[in-house]
């Protein structure tokens, strides 16, 4: 498959959104829609250009924001889950298979990152 520049700018740009709106809900169609390509150009460009799908791509981006959160506060999974756009059995599955463990297994582990407020 052959890219234009204009197509490479497309698929950043749909890199963006995802990153600035990742707790929205995009289609596809939704998303070709508002960088003006064709869906199908878009899903398949998208794939050669970062070696994953625009959805695996989101749920990357979710995954390190929960990760983020869990580490850096005290929020209940259900507070984190809707900020990054899950509900909470779908961020558990998606950070089970992701990391390998449940979000609370995560935030104990990592529980030592935080740094004591009177240090800062």
């Amino acid at each position: 498959m052959k890219l234009s520049n204009e197509d490479l700018q497309k698929i950043a740009q749909v890199k963006a959104i995802l990153e600035n709106e990742y707790r929205l809900t995009n289609t596809h169609a939704q998303l070709a829609r508002r960088v003006r390509t064709n869906e199908s150009k878009l899903r398949k460009g998208f794939k050669l250009v970062n070696n994953k799908t625009i959805n695996e791509y989101l749920i990357e981006i979710r995954i390190g924001k929960a990760k983020e959160m869990l580490e850096t506060t005290d929020e209940p999974v259900k507070a984190v889950a809707v900020k990054v756009g899950y509900d909470v059995s779908n961020l558990v599955k998606q950070f089970k298979k992701t990391t390998g463990m449940p979000p609370l297994a995560w935030r104990k582990k990592h529980a030592g990152n935080k740094f004591p407020s009177i240090l800062l």
